[in-house]
């Protein structure tokens, strides 16, 4: 019978697979201090260099309270830190190697009593004219509801109460009123489908409150073109990262791309022979076409040549460490905010200064070059003219040069 290894193998083994596999030496370092008070904490439960998973469970209680009874937002990096330590050891005393968590469990078995209820709403809005985007993003927030009720021990919708309805409102406390009012719509409707597919007796929409928020609440930060030079010309394109960061910012700034869609861009969307950026946009399932421009072109280049990691992922922007993955659209915000803090660009408190507010710039420009909103709606990827609407909000200027003037004229 082959030996159980002990704790302190464990690490050393952790520690070689993963330079093997040329992680960063910072996430290395912080695997070894993590690992280091686990191995404090067997100590003084009176165990020598010994490891197991009731053990690693233990230590996540009461170093960190995980799992909490109620979870209100992000876990913290430092949870994230002792969970990601007590799984690589696990794994690497069962298989002698680990791999990375990817998203939800495609099955979505997020409840034993549910499963089938879960499957079939997901099938019934597969069917829908919805672009893929909102499908994932309605399944994200029916996940959140089940976290929520496995917290509370509830284990199937039938056995949802007012109190639990109330306490999950409770929890999403303090958040945005647009993001609540969405993920209640979208608990509403999946409460509906369950009602009316006779998976649950009652019928629990009418606990869902109704919250109106006005149109287009979150206000976009205003870029002049100063500041945007400015946010520009402080990336540092001498390093890997700033050039990936230069091109990627080049993209929303000039182009207009949405996040989403420059963190899905693969090598074989740029079509160099005719200039062109040639993808299916996430959000709404459609073909776009952009062009290349000269300064985009050489930026993208310049990174391709001598930023961009050897690598054979098809994907064009990755990640500067190892394991070299595409890099998601959530991480293009803390690039941008980055680059604001260094370059000492502040907005004002309660508007929207994430990538997206880059867009707007874009859409406030060219109004002031006098493009049509048809023109404009086709150039953000807008399937209808109605979602540019909102960028005539940001154009002062514009809608004042439009005003009718009552000068002259009797009432």
């Amino acid at each position: 019978m082959e030996r159980k290894k002990l704790l302190s193998e464990l690490e050393d083994g952790v520690v070689g697979e993963m330079k093997r596999l040329q992680y960063v030496a910072a996430y290395i370092a912080l695997f070894k201090r993590t690992s280091k008070q686990f191995a404090q904490f067997v100590k003084g439960k009176g165990f020598e260099n010994t490891f197991s998973e009731e053990l690693g469970a233990e230590f996540l209680k009461e170093k960190y309270d995980y799992p909490p009874k109620i979870r209100l937002g992000r876990l913290p990096a430092k949870i994230h830190s002792g969970i990601r330590c007590i799984r690589l050891l696990g794994e690497y005393r069962m298989y002698g190697a680990f791999v990375r968590i990817r998203d939800i469990n495609p099955d979505y078995d997020w409840s034993v009593k549910d499963n089938h209820v879960i499957k079939a709403y997901i099938k019934s809005i597969q069917s829908s004219d919805t672009s893929a985007a909102t499908k994932k993003i309605r399944i994200h927030h029916i996940k959140l509801f089940y976290d929520f009720m496995g917290f509370r021990h509830i284990e199937s919708v039938n056995d949802v109460t007012p109190e639990v309805i109330s306490g999950y409102i409770l929890s999403m406390q303090g958040g945005s009123p647009v993001y609540t009012m969405h993920r209640l719509r979208t608990l509403k409707f999946y409460l509906r489908f369950v009602f009316e597919s006779s998976y649950c007796d009652k019928n629990l929409t009418t606990l869902i409150p109704r919250i109106k928020t006005p149109n287009h609440k979150n206000v976009p930060a205003l870029w002049s073109k100063d500041e945007i030079v400015k946010l520009l010309s402080s990336i540092d394109k001498g390093s890997p990262s700033g050039k990936r960061d230069y091109a990627v910012l080049s993209l929303v700034v000039q182009l207009g791309i949405r996040a989403s869609d420059i963190a899905n861009l693969k090598l074989d969307n740029l079509k160099w022979e005719r200039k062109q950026i040639e993808f299916q946009q996430y959000k709404t399932d459609k073909k776009a076409i952009y062009p290349i421009l000269n300064e985009i072109g050489w930026a993208i280049i310049d990174y391709l040549r001598y930023g961009r990691p050897k690598s054979t992922s098809p994907y064009l922007f990755l990640s500067c460490n190892a394991p070299y993955t595409n890099l998601q659209s959530s991480a293009f915000g803390c690039i941008l905010h980055r680059q604001m803090n260094r370059c000492g660009i502040r907005k004002k408190e309660g508007t929207v200064s994430g990538m997206h507010s880059l867009r707007h710039a874009l859409a406030r420009n060219l109004l002031e070059q006098n493009v049509p909103l048809q023109v404009l709606s086709e150039i953000m990827g807008h399937t209808s003219i109605v979602s540019s609407s909102p960028y005539l909000r940001v154009d002062i200027d514009g809608l004042r040069d439009c005003a009718l003037s009552l000068g002259g004229i009797k009432l």
